[in-house]
C-alpha cells in the first residue's frame, strides 16, 4: 500500500498520520468486510488534484473518450470534490483512493476517512462492482451512454454501497482508534 501526497504543500503531519494508520485500517478492514482488498494507492491531495487524478484514471480505464468530455468530466470531479473527504476510483494498477486534506484538520477524521474508502476498495473487488463502475465512467465520459432504468439501478448500488460503508466506518473506527493508541 502506497501513501503519497499529490500538490499539496506544509500538509507533512497529516501524510505521516495516513502512513501510519493506512497499514492498520487496511488490516481491519480485509478481517471484516466481505471481498479481498486490491492494490491500493493512497494519495492526500486537493479538490483540484482530486479531480485530475479521477479524471485521469478514468480516461486511462475507458480510453476512446473525447478530449472535451473528459475536460468536462474534470471540471464537473473539482467541483463535486469540494465537498467531499474522499472519493475511491478504480485504476490500472488497482484501486486509487484520493483524500481532500482540506476536509481531514484532525486525524480523528482521517482514520473515519481512510475506513470508509478502504471499504469502497474492497467493493470493487466484488463481482460486478467493477463492471458497474466502468459502465457509470463511459456514462460521464459520453462514450456509452446509459437509459434512465440503468442510471436508477446504478444509483440504487452505489446507495447500497455508500450505506454498507458508513455502517462499517462506524463499526471500525472505534476498533482502529484503540488499535492505533
Amino acid at each position: 500500500m502506497k501513501v503519497t501526497a499529490y500538490r499539496v504543500f506544509g500538509r507533512r503531519n497529516i501524510l505521516r498520520e495516513a502512513q501510519h494508520a493506512a497499514p492498520s485500517a487496511a488490516d481491519l478492514v480485509a478481517r471484516n468486510v466481505r471481498g479481498r482488498l486490491p492494490r491500493v494507492e493512497i494519495v492526500l491531495t486537493t479538490p483540484q488534484g482530486m479531480g485530475e487524478l479521477t479524471a485521469r484514471a478514468n480516461s486511462s480505464l475507458v480510453p476512446g473518450a473525447a478530449p472535451q468530455a473528459v475536460d468536462k468530466n474534470r471540471r464537473i470531479l473539482v467541483r463535486d470534490a469540494r465537498s467531499v473527504f474522499g472519493l475511491t476510483t478504480a485504476s490500472r494498477s488497482g484501486v486509487l483512493i484520493l483524500l481532500n486534506v482540506h476536509k481531514l484538520p484532525h486525524p480523528d477524521l482521517l482514520a473515519v476517512t481512510l475506513v470508509h474508502e478502504l471499504v469502497h476498495a474492497m467493493q470493487l473487488s466484488r463481482p460486478g462492482v467493477l463492471e458497474r463502475h466502468l459502465d457509470r465512467v463511459r456514462h460521464n465520459l459520453d462514450i456509452a451512454p446509459l437509459s434512465r432504468r440503468e442510471l436508477r439501478s446504478l444509483s440504487r448500488h452505489m446507495n447500497a454501497a455508500e450505506d454498507e460503508a458508513y455502517r462499517m466506518e462506524s463499526a471500525l473506527t472505534p476498533q482502529l482508534n484503540a488499535y492505533a493508541a
